[in-house]
């Protein structure tokens, strides 16, 4: 009987133990494969230091230590419902539970090799946009990402085994099972929020009610903590509208777009230089800045967009804003000049917001307006959003005639043609708004476009990325010898910019056709750097700009060119055409203004940021970032804010 006992008893722990040490193993596994937390000193010195904390000091005062008690404390209340069931229904229960994590965990490291973010509910709700990146996502799994599977490829044959020979028809009774499921809901609790309480104590609660970025509330809670929080902030937010501002913060905006509207009224001698021409604005999929002016194995990656430098403005030290909408933020940043969100994109979650956005401006000012994508107009709900801006035309799938596919879709030499074709019938003036797609992850455009001879990195994803590139460019170089010949050129404020970084972890290769050493500063400033080359009528003000800038410049700049006033405006970016630096903020609270380069933490303190001299790339002073950091924490909030409560609806009006 006793032996019986210790049977049916040594069985369960057996699974319920193996479900808590294979599960918190996939999660260290993740930081390890990802470089995040755990993985900097090792799970077992982390184990140490939580257990030494909790047992002999009675307090989690060390975050790291507390980050390892949260994932288990996670573990025990994701799981503590089993302990509820009788075994056989455990046993399956507990085997479907690792599974789904497993699949959540490798999901979430997929995400990050590309996002460096993690997967999030308004994420999920975008799963429609996953289809058409399919060839992306499969491109980022590894070979050593199959040691997630590894424990269910013993697990599942096991517990087919066990439960077909009828082991566990000895149960334990609903009482015990009732007491063991508590404890370690009770358990799991005060593990997680043991270590957060000491968090909030030491730090305040602005993390969690004003959340800069995915990863430093994962810094805070863990993989599985962060997904818990997720699912609460999704549903207050969409369920509850927990969003909401209050008049002092609605005043608060006010304020600060009167006077940003003061600040924007300053005029260059460019004001107005371009009264009543076109614009067009060419958005390059995943163009990072440092393949311009620059060759392989003798050969110009770029050789017509470097011709173009000659004939324009080129601004080498322009930089992607973007967040998780990646491609959708760029095109929100360029025209409605605001900050993107620090989860899922505004296309989706928000298109039916009043926003001043530059086609509608352009559109009051007597301007025909048209968009130009290759691919279905539903993918990042653009159907919606254009319309929305106050488009006239959206030229997507099914709009253009066959013709040759490069990358996804049809390539970015027949699109730009074409969408030249279409901008030739629009009343002039107009403004055309295209977005290129043939320089997108994973870069495997077809061996016949492949004419750039790209040496050692043949066969990698670097090298698939410069012939990726090479072709855009000369997609570009033809587009621009079009305009010219339909007599456009000078008629039209030509922009070129690229929408965000190329997504391949190969530093030294990129710091090396970049010409650069291999330096923190370097990598942090080379992979957030993309080209903007902005050509104005009859070559006017061109040159190389070194000064800084955004994509959320870009609107506010096209508008000071055309001599439309910035008096009533609602855009939260800068003039680039005044000589100075600007403050270019990213949605994890890094920034760079010339003169200093902040790069923020995951775990989101400040002090655990790195400040860098713009002059010299050496780490200095942190204390000498904190203002600007200041600044860049009040933009992202007023523009979170903005969007959150659709707050322009109340403010255009009132103008």
């Amino acid at each position: 009987m006793i032996l019986n006992g210790f049977r049916r008893w040594g069985w369960d722990f057996f699974f319920y133990g193996a479900f808590l040490i294979a599960v918190f193993l996939k999660l260290y596994l993740f930081a390890a494969f990802s470089d995040t937390v755990f993985a900097s000193q090792g799970l077992v010195f982390y184990v140490k230091e939580a257990l030494h904390k909790l047992f002999f000091k009675g307090t989690i005062t060390g975050f790291f230590a507390g980050l390892t008690l949260i994932s288990l404390g996670a573990l025990f209340i994701a799981s503590c419902w089993t302990l509820l069931l009788k075994q056989r229904k455990r046993w399956i229960s507990l085997l479907i539970l690792n599974a789904v994590l497993t699949f959540l965990i490798v999901g979430d490291l997929i995400y990050y090799r590309y996002f460096n973010d993690l997967l999030s509910m308004t994420v999920l709700s975008q799963m429609n946009q996953v289809g058409a990146i399919s060839g992306s996502i499969l491109d980022l799994f590894e070979m050593k990402d199959f040691l997630f599977i590894a424990d269910l490829v013993v697990l599942i044959p096991l517990v087919v085994i066990v439960v077909k020979r009828g082991s566990g028809k000895l149960i334990a009774r609903p009482v015990t099972r009732v007491v063991l499921g508590l404890g370690a809901l009770l358990i799991g609790y005060l593990f997680v929020m043991s270590p957060i309480n000491d968090y909030v104590k030491k730090y305040g609660s602005a993390l969690f009610a004003s959340n800069w970025y995915n990863m430093s509330l994962y810094s805070q809670t863990g993989l599985i903590g962060f997904h818990g929080y997720d699912v609460y902030r999704f549903v207050n937010e969409t369920v509850f509208q927990q969003k909401k501002i209050t008049a002092k913060e609605s005043k608060e905006i006010e304020e600060w777009f009167e006077k940003h509207q003061r600040e924007m009224k300053k005029e260059t001698p460019l004001y107005g230089m371009a009264n009543g021409k076109n614009v067009i604005m060419v958005q390059l999929e995943a163009f990072n800045n440092f393949v311009i002016n620059q060759k392989i194995n003798g050969n110009e990656i770029t050789p017509n967009i470097n011709k173009l430098l000659d004939e324009s403005m080129y601004f080498p030290n322009f930089y992607k804003q973007t967040g998780q909408g990646r491609t959708s933020d760029a095109e929100f940043l360029a025209n409605a000049s605001l900050h993107p969100l620090y989860s899922g994109s505004v296309y989706v979650r928000y298109p039916s917001n009043t926003y001043d956005s530059l086609p509608g401006i352009l559109k009051q000012n007597g301007y025909e307006t048209a968009a130009f994508h290759a691919y279905e107009k539903s993918f990042w709900n653009r159907y919606v959003m254009y319309d929305n801006y106050g488009f006239d035309h959206f030229y997507g799938e099914g709009d253009f005639k066959n013709g040759e596919i490069a990358g996804w879709t049809l390539g970015d030499k027949p699109f730009m043609q074409q969408s030249v074709d279409q901008l030739l019938k629009l009343e002039k003036p107009f403004y055309g708004f295209l977005v290129a797609l043939t320089s997108h992850h994973p870069y495997n455009i077809q061996s016949k476009y492949r004419s750039l001879d790209v040496a050692e990195y043949e066969g990698t994803i670097f090298g698939d990325y410069l012939h990726s590139v090479h072709y855009v460019d000369e997609a570009v170089g033809m587009m621009v010898e079009r305009l010219k010949k339909e007599n456009l050129w000078d008629e039209t404020v030509f922009l070129l910019y690229g929408d965000h970084d190329y997504g391949v972890d190969n530093n030294e290769a990129m710091l090396k056709i970049a010409g650069e050493e291999f330096t923190p500063y370097n990598i942090e400033e080379i992979y957030q750097e993309v080209p903007l080359v902005m050509h104005l009528p009859n070559d006017m003000g061109k040159g190389v700009y070194e000064r800084t800038g955004g994509q959320i410049d870009l609107s506010p700049t096209i508008l000071h060119a055309l001599g439309i006033p910035f008096d009533s405006r609602f855009m939260m970016g800068n003039n680039l055409f005044e000589e100075k630096n600007q403050l270019v903020v990213q949605r994890n609270l890094s920034w760079t203004n010339g003169e200093y380069t902040y790069k923020s933490s995951p775990e989101g303190f400040f002090e655990k940021g790195t400040c860098f001299d713009g002059s010299t790339g050496n780490i200095t002073d942190i204390n000498l970032c904190k203002p600007s950091w200041d600044q860049a924490k009040k933009e992202l909030s007023i523009s979170d804010k903005v969007i959150f409560s659709d707050v322009l609806e109340k403010l255009i009006i009132k103008q």
